[in-house]
C-alpha cells in the first residue's frame, strides 16, 4: 500500500472528532498516519483524543484558532516533506465509510493527471440524502454551484468537478508542491475552491468519486452570529477578483453588486440588520484586500426573527406547493411545514420528475394535471423572492431558498419598491465598486 498522511482539523467539536478518528481507524485502507491539528480548542478535545487514542496519531496544537484554512495549512506544511504520496484532508465532523479512503487512493493511482479527489458527501443527520456531490465554480453567476444537493442517492457516476470540499479531499503531494499550500488567509470557506482552482490552472483534473462515501455534519441551519456570513461573502468576492480576467471585472462587479443588494435588501426586509451590516463590512474588506481572521467587532449576534409562517400554516388541512427545479429548496420547505403542522395534506405541482420515495408523504402532480383543487394555501417556491417582483399574485404565498416570504400586502409593496431603491443605490455604489475591484485585480495579478 501507499502511505497517506491524514490531516484532521479540529476546533471545539470533541464528540464529533472522536467519531471521525474512530471511522478513520476502521478503514479498509490501513497504510496511513493521522495528524490532528487542533486550533486551541477549549472543550477538552485534545485531552479526550489523547486519552482515547493514545499513540495512534500525532497532535499538533496551535496556540490560537487560525480557522479551518490555517489548520489545514499547518498540517500540510508539517507533513508535505515526510514522504507521503497523498495527503487526505478531513473535517472534524465527518464520518467516513470504511472503503472511502481506499476508493480515493485507487482512483488517483489509476489516473495520474488527477490532482485531487473527493467523496460523495451525505448529511450526517439525514444519512440517505446527499449534501454535495459534484462541485463547480459558476463563472457566469460568480459563485459556487453544488450538484445533487438534497437528492436521494439513486446511483451516480464519478464526476469531473471544479473542486472537492476539504471536508474529505485526497491531494496528490507532487501536485501540491507545484501549486503551493492551501491559502490560510481565507480563514474559512473558499480555501478548498482556491486550491483546486490552482491545481486546474496547472493542468490537473479534479474528480468526485461515487464509491467514496462520507457523512458530514456541517454548520447546520441555526446561526447565532454573522461569522459565516462575513467569511463567505468576503472570500467569494476575493476569489473572483483574483481569478477573473481584467476584461471581465466589470461583469464580476455587476453580478456581485446585484447579489449584495439583494442580500442586504432582504436582510432589512426581515429585520436581520446585523447580517446586512456584516455583508457591507465583508464587501469593504474584500475590496481593500483585508484577509485572515477578522476582528470580533465585525461579527454580530443574529437577531431573533419572528417565524411568520407559523400563524399562517398552523391548523391548515391542505397546502399546495408550486415547485421549480431546486429539489433542495422543495425538501427544506416541506420539512419546515411539517415542523409547524405535521397533519397537513401536501400537494406538489412540479413538471420535473421527483423521487416518489423522497416525497412519499406528498401527492405529486404535473401542473397541467392540477384540476383546480381547492387548497387552503398555495405556496410558490422561488430562488429569491425578488425574482417574483413583476409577477406577484395576491392569493399566493412566496417562499425562497433563504426562507424569505411574501405574505401580506405590505410585503408586496416592499418588493414592488425594489427597482427604485436598486437604481438609486447602483448610481451611488457601483462606480466605486468597479474601480476598487479593478485596482485589486491588477494588484493581485501583478
Amino acid at each position: 500500500m501507499i502511505k497517506v498522511g491524514i490531516i484532521i482539523c479540529n476546533y471545539n467539536k470533541k464528540e464529533y472528532v472522536l467519531k471521525c478518528i474512530d471511522s478513520v481507524l476502521n478503514s479498509s485502507y490501513k497504510d496511513f498516519d493521522i495528524y490532528l491539528v487542533d486550533n486551541a480548542s477549549t472543550d477538552g478535545s485534545v485531552q479526550a483524543v489523547k486519552e482515547r487514542f493514545c499513540n495512534e496519531l500525532k497532535i499538533i496544537e496551535n496556540e490560537e484558532n487560525i480557522g479551518g484554512s490555517g489548520g489545514f495549512y499547518t498540517g500540510i506544511k508539517f507533513v508535505i516533506n515526510k514522504g507521503y504520496k497523498y495527503i487526505y484532508l478531513l473535517d472534524n465532523d465527518v464520518v467516513i465509510h470504511e472503503n472511502s479512503l481506499e476508493k480515493l487512493v485507487d482512483y488517483m493511482e489509476k489516473n495520474l493527471n488527477v490532482g485531487a479527489t473527493g467523496s460523495k458527501i451525505y448529511y450526517l443527520d439525514n444519512p440517505k440524502v446527499i449534501q454535495e456531490f459534484g462541485s463547480f465554480v459558476d463563472w457566469d453567476d460568480f459563485n459556487m454551484k453544488l450538484m445533487n444537493k438534497g437528492s436521494i442517492d439513486l446511483g451516480f457516476s464519478d464526476m469531473k468537478s471544479d473542486y472537492v470540499p476539504a471536508c474529505s479531499a485526497l491531494l496528490r503531494v507532487d501536485a501540491l508542491k507545484e501549486v503551493g499550500n492551501i491559502d490560510k488567509e481565507y480563514f474559512v470557506y473558499w480555501d478548498d475552491i482556491d486550491l483546486c482552482h490552482r491545481l486546474k490552472l496547472q493542468g490537473y483534473e479534479i474528480w468526485a468519486i461515487n464509491d467514496s462515501k462520507v457523512w458530514h455534519k456541517g454548520g447546520g441551519n441555526v446561526r447565532r452570529n454573522t461569522f459565516g456570513t462575513y467569511y463567505f461573502w468576503r472570500n467569494r468576492i476575493h476569489f473572483f477578483i483574483k481569478y477573473s480576467e481584467e476584461s471581465k471585472i466589470e461583469k464580476v462587479a455587476a453580478k456581485l453588486f446585484d447579489d449584495i443588494f439583494d442580500a442586504v435588501y432582504a436582510c432589512n426586509y426581515v429585520g436581520k440588520y446585523n447580517s446586512a451590516k456584516t455583508i457591507s463590512l465583508a464587501l469593504e474588506d474584500a475590496i481593500h484586500n483585508v484577509r485572515g481572521k477578522v476582528s470580533d467587532d465585525k461579527i454580530f449576534k443574529v437577531e431573533k426573527i419572528e417565524d411568520r409562517l407559523k400563524e399562517i400554516l398552523r391548523g391548515k388541512k391542505s397546502i399546495t406547493i408550486i415547485s421549480y427545479n431546486n429539489v433542495d429548496i422543495l425538501m427544506n420547505v416541506i420539512n419546515k411545514i411539517k415542523t409547524i403542522n405535521n397533519k397537513v395534506e401536501l400537494t406538489i405541482l412540479s413538471n420535473k420528475k421527483l423521487d416518489i420515495e423522497q416525497f412519499k408523504e406528498c401527492k405529486i402532480l404535473k401542473s397541467n394535471d392540477y384540476k383546480s383543487k381547492e387548497s387552503e394555501i398555495v405556496i410558490k417556491l422561488c430562488n429569491h423572492i425578488f425574482d417574483m417582483r413583476n409577477e406577484l399574485c395576491n392569493n399566493i404565498i412566496y417562499i425562497d431558498g433563504y426562507f424569505n416570504t411574501i405574505i401580506t400586502q405590505e410585503d408586496r409593496k416592499y418588493i414592488e419598491n425594489y427597482e427604485n431603491i436598486y437604481c438609486m443605490m447602483k448610481n451611488i455604489w457601483y462606480p466605486n465598486l468597479v474601480d476598487g475591484m479593478r485596482r485589486l485585480n491588477k494588484k493581485l495579478n501583478n
